[in-house]
C-alpha cells in the first residue's frame, strides 16, 4: 500500500506544481470538463480520502491531455496511479466490468492459449485477443504472409491483461503477464509481433527482454503490397496506446496507399489523436463519457470511411461510420457480420487448432 502512496504522492505533487490551469487539456475532454484541469484533480486529492476523489475509472487513460500539454505532462500517469491506489483500498467493484474481465480471463486461460515456435524460429505473432475472436481468417493470412518472408515464426495465443493493468489490478497484471512472459521465454522466443496497439504498449513496457514489434511495420518493411486497383477514400484513426509511436503510424499509412486508398488526415491525428471510446473501459461506468468521445471522432471523420489498426476502435467507431481494419483491406479478409459471445470463443478454438496443424 505505501508503494502505491508513494508512486501516487510522486505523480500527483509533480503535476500539482507544474500545470498552470491553462485548461487548454479540457478541450474535447468529457472526464477533465466534469472534474477539473489536472492540476486541480492533484490539489483536490491531496488532502481528502479516495472515495471522495474524481472518479479516476471515468478517464479514459488516452493520454491525450499529455499529448496538449504545454508543459509536456503526463496526467494520465498520474489517474492510472490513482486507480492503483483505488483498487489497493478495495475501492474497485469489478462487476461492473465483468464482460471485458470474462474475455481477458478466456484469452489467458489454457484451452485458448498456445505458444508453438519451430525449431530454429525464436519469433512469434502474438495477435492478442480481439483480432482472433473477431477476424480469424484475417489472422490466418496474415501469418501465412509474415512466413512468406519468415519461414520459421511461431505463434503466442494469449492475453496481455492489458483490462487488468489499466484497472489497478497490479499485482494481478504482474502475476498473469509475468506468467506469459516467462511461459514465452521458455519456449525460446526472443521477438514478438504484435496487431493488437494494447499488447503492443505491454510488451513494450513489460516484456523485459524480449524485443517487439507490429506486423505493420514487418508488412510495410518487407515491401507487401496487395493486388487493390482501387482503394477507395478513408481517414486514418490512429489509436491511442501508439500516440507517440510515429514508425507504426507512418507504416499503417504505407499499406494504405500500397493498397491504393487514398488517405486524408483528420483534425486530431498521430500524436493527438483522440479516444475512440474504448479506452480506460469508461463505457462500464460512465457510458456517457465514452459515447462522447466516439461521437466527437465520428464527427472529425465527416462521415468519411475510417481506417484504423486496432479490433477495438473499428469496433467502437463502427455502425453509422464505414470503419476498416487495415489488415481487413490487405488480406481482403473483411468479416461478413460480428462474431459475438459463443460465435466469437468457437472461432478462437478452431483458430488455435488451425495454427497447431499449420505450425511444424
Amino acid at each position: 500500500m505505501h508503494t502505491e502512496l508513494d508512486k501516487l504522492t510522486t505523480a500527483r505533487s509533480f503535476v500539482d506544481t507544474t500545470c498552470t490551469r491553462c485548461g487548454r487539456c479540457e478541450k474535447g475532454c468529457a472526464f477533465l470538463k466534469a472534474y477539473g484541469t489536472p492540476g486541480e484533480i492533484a490539489r483536490k486529492i491531496r488532502d481528502i480520502p479516495h472515495d471522495q476523489w474524481p472518479n479516476p475509472f471515468e478517464c479514459s487513460l488516452c493520454g491525450l491531455c499529455g499529448a496538449g500539454c504545454p508543459e509536456s505532462l503526463r496526467p494520465d500517469e498520474m489517474f492510472l496511479e490513482m486507480r492503483r491506489t483505488r483498487e489497493k483500498a478495495g475501492a474497485l467493484a469489478l462487476k461492473p466490468y465483468a464482460p471485458v474481465l470474462n474475455f481477458e480471463k478466456r484469452g489467458d486461460s489454457e484451452r485458448y492459449s498456445l505458444i508453438k515456435l519451430p525449431e530454429g524460429g525464436d519469433t512469434v505473432l502474438f495477435p492478442g485477443c480481439a483480432l482472433p475472436a473477431s477476424r480469424p481468417k484475417t489472422v490466418r493470412r496474415l501469418f501465412q504472409a509474415l512466413q512468406g518472408t519468415m519461414p520459421d515464426m511461431g505463434v503466442a495465443l494469449g492475453c496481455c491483461m492489458k483490462p487488468s493493468h489499466d484497472l489497478g489490478r497490479t499485482e494481478f497484471f504482474e502475476e498473469r503477464f509475468g506468467r506469459l512472459h516467462d511461459a514465452l521465454v521458455a519456449a525460446g522466443v526472443k521477438r514478438v509481433v504484435t496487431t493488437c496497439p494494447n499488447c503492443q504498449k505491454v510488451f513494450s513496457l513489460h516484456g523485459g527482454a524480449i524485443s517487439t514489434t507490429t506486423a505493420y511495420e514487418m508488412l510495410a518493411d518487407s515491401g507487401f503490397a496487395p493486388s487493390i486497383i482501387d482503394g477507395g477514400e478513408a481517414v486514418i484513426h490512429d489509436p491511442c496506446p501508439q500516440r507517440y509511436d510515429g514508425a507504426i503510424q507512418d507504416a499503417v499509412r504505407t499499406l494504405a496507399r500500397r493498397s491504393n486508398i487514398k488517405i486524408a488526415e483528420m483534425e486530431n491525428t498521430r500524436e493527438m489523436t483522440r479516444c475512440c471510446g474504448e479506452g480506460g473501459m469508461v463505457k462500464f461506468v460512465r457510458p456517457e463519457f465514452a459515447d462522447r468521445w466516439t461521437d466527437q471522432r465520428r464527427m472529425e471523420s465527416q462521415e468519411s470511411r475510417m481506417l484504423t489498426s486496432c479490433a477495438g476502435c473499428t469496433s467502437f467507431l463502427g455502425g453509422p461510420v464505414a470503419v476498416d481494419h487495415v489488415l481487413d483491406v490487405l488480406f481482403d479478409s473483411k468479416p461478413r457480420f460480428a462474431l459475438k459471445g459463443p460465435f466469437a470463443s468457437i472461432v478462437r478454438l478452431k483458430l488455435k487448432r488451425w495454427f497447431q496443424k499449420t505450425i511444424s
